[in-house]
């Protein structure tokens, strides 16, 4: 082979400088002590390069990070170690345990720590200082979900006018705060007024009505909306959507509808779903399965532009023009309530 052709074969490869690796690993580590963070992390980075998963590189990437605050960064460096068990696993552990705090996650230092102590895992050595960490992150948890419900308290008391006279929107609000405290019994008889009350906002009636349920409230509870009113426990009502008449109804709207155009169906399914949520906890009037399918029917095709009569939509669910006329209007006024501003 000439010296041409051999020259060529060789271009390609790189040959290191004598103990490059050893020489990298030494100078990063001194810029390290003498606290040169950012110099130390790209001199660890091309280590890492030359020899990937050596231990002592890797935690020193590690190190850099934490001292950086790039807690994030040195989080998934330290899970990816720990997941290819790169280096002294419970050493990396306690780095990776005091990155978590610095970052607030005590629950998932106090849910990993917890496994392994019941499981009786961890060496000696590594015992005390992971045992103190643990102490630590439990008492953090504590303090922070107290010191987050009070906040939530706090925020509550501060909200109670808008509760009794505020907008809809505000009371919207107050009620997905409540879903995040234990109990709502201070604010149980406000909520009782808006319920009683035919001038509210159906949609907040019925969000309310399932807060109480979701809060297990067991007590009578008198509600009041489109002219109608009723007293209910709560604790008993029952999922509307799952209801026989409620299927019923759709079953019989598919059987005309469903193969002919799934998408219309789809279309009027939400809507049929929209209009039984507005009226919760009352059922539809009158209860006539083919009535409102036949309704929904007619909604539907006005709803893509397709003509339809009320004499076709009499003729597949044998109604009465005058009943299907009603029970198309109050499905047209359920649609409206839906989209109504809630800050009117």
């Amino acid at each position: 082979m000439d010296k041409k052709n051999k020259s060529k074969k060789n271009a390609g490869k790189i040959i290191p400088f004598p103990n490059l690796e050893e020489r990298l690993l030494t100078k990063g580590m001194d810029a390290l002590k003498e606290r040169r963070f950012k110099e130390a992390l790209q001199i660890f980075k091309q280590c890492s390069s030359l020899q990937p998963n050596h231990p002592e590189i890797e935690v020193g990437i590690v190190v850099c990070l934490i001292e950086l605050g790039l807690y994030e960064d040195a989080k998934e460096q330290c899970e990816r170690l720990l997941r290819e068990n790169v280096g002294d696993y419970f050493y990396v552990l306690q780095i990776y345990m005091t990155i978590l705090i610095q970052l607030s996650e005590y629950d998932k230092v106090v849910s990993i720590l917890e496994v392994l102590f019941e499981e009786e895992k961890i060496p000696e050595e590594h015992a005390r200082g992971l045992f103190h960490l643990l102490e630590f992150s439990r008492k953090s948890s504590d303090r922070a979900a107290e010191q987050k419900k009070s906040q939530v308290l706090s925020d509550l008391d501060q909200l109670s006018e808008r509760l009794n006279n505020g907008t809809a929107n505000e009371q919207l609000y107050v009620i997905q705060q409540l879903r995040k405290v234990g109990s709502i019994g201070h604010w149980l008889d406000p909520l009782k007024k808006i319920l009683a009350n035919h001038h509210s906002h159906p949609a907040i009636q019925s969000l309310i009505l399932q807060l109480l349920s979701e809060k297990e409230i067991e007590e009578p509870i008198v509600i009041a909306k489109f002219g109608r009113i009723c007293e209910v426990n709560p604790i008993t009502l029952t999922n509307i959507f799952e209801d026989p008449f409620t299927i019923q109804v759709l079953n019989r709207l598919e059987d005309h509808l469903g193969h002919v155009n799934p998408t219309l169906y789809e279309a009027i399914k939400e809507l049929w779903e929209l209009f039984l949520f507005v009226l919760y906890p009352f059922p539809p009037e009158p209860a006539n399965i083919s009535l409102w399918a036949g309704a929904l029917h007619k909604y539907g095709y006005q709803l893509f532009g397709i003509d339809v009569t009320n004499n076709e939509i009499q003729e597949l669910y044998n109604v009465k023009t005058d009943m299907l006329e009603e029970a198309y209007g109050q499905l047209l006024e359920a649609e409206k309530i839906s989209t109504m501003n809630l800050n009117e």
